[in-house]
């Protein structure tokens, strides 16, 4: 089957199961709490997010659009649990779901691009993300990390800035121009894939360009960030960093392509 026919009928099968969805309300059980739990959520999130990066966001049906801003609106504490003062008090706010930033933003940006105004209906979002950015630059999904370490994670912290870099349709602001430069500076101290204690690679895994990503970081998507960064804010573009990350990606590929030879 030729890749456009395998393209396509993947496209229709994620089509085809969220028109299949049953319509029902988000579990109100006490572990519909946990991301990823619930009878609607598993598996329609996975598909939606498949069909944004696709590029086929508009062929999502409008009613699981619906639900998805239902639940972002209704059912979702709109906190992040980092002490004891941010969990809900009252019966009704405990039975909603907890939420992180790479998940956050994810939705942000399924929604942005199918055309709803999440920072006129749902203003709380973008707020979100910009007010989780730790001293490094970055996000982190672990609440631990506001508290002890102060280290971000390279997997929390790209989907926020995606969804502030790209779904900002005006002039940015001091704030948002500050988040997304310190961003980038995260990025490039860390030489996209590195720690910045001992430059070796956190996780060979992100030397491997995934797809669909959903939340998932790897080079490409650094690289991506800070050439699309460096346009809108007019910055120099890290060309030696790209550089690098180009040729990281090319002795994957052929370290890879020589284990393939040996076992054919």
């Amino acid at each position: 089957m030729e890749t456009h026919q395998i393209l396509r009928s993947a496209i229709e099968e994620s089509i085809r199961f969220l028109e299949s969805t049953p319509d029902v309300e988000i579990d109100r059980c006490e572990d519909s709490r946990r991301k990823w739990d619930g009878t609607w959520w598993h598996g329609t999130w996975w598909h939606m997010a498949a069909l944004y990066e696709m590029g086929e966001v508009k062929q999502i049906p409008e009613f699981a659009i619906a639900r998805a801003k239902y639940w972002l609106e209704a059912q979702t504490w709109p906190v992040f649990v980092i002490s004891d003062n941010d969990h809900p008090t009252s019966e009704a706010d405990k039975m909603k779901m907890d939420c992180c930033h790479c998940e956050l933003a994810v939705y942000y940006m399924i929604l942005m691009a199918y055309g709803c105004d999440l920072d006129k209906e749902l203003p709380w979002i973008r707020e979100w993300f910009l007010t989780h950015q730790l001293p490094d630059g970055g996000l982190n999904c672990d609440p631990a990390a506001y508290i002890h370490s102060h280290k971000s994670s390279m997997v929390s912290t790209l989907p926020p800035l995606e969804a502030i870099l790209r779904y900002t349709d005006r002039a940015f602001t001091e704030k948002e121009e500050h988040f997304l430069d310190q961003g980038a500076r995260y990025l490039i101290e860390h030489r996209l894939v590195c720690s910045r204690q001992d430059r070796h690679i956190i996780d060979m895994e992100w030397l491997k360009p995934c797809f669909p990503r959903f939340f998932e970081y790897d080079i490409l998507r650094g690289m991506s960030f800070l050439a699309e960064w460096s346009r809108r804010m007019n910055k120099p573009l890290p060309t030696e960093l790209l550089h690098e990350g180009v040729q990281r990606l090319s002795s994957l590929i052929t370290s890879e392509l020589a284990d393939w030879q040996a076992s054919v």
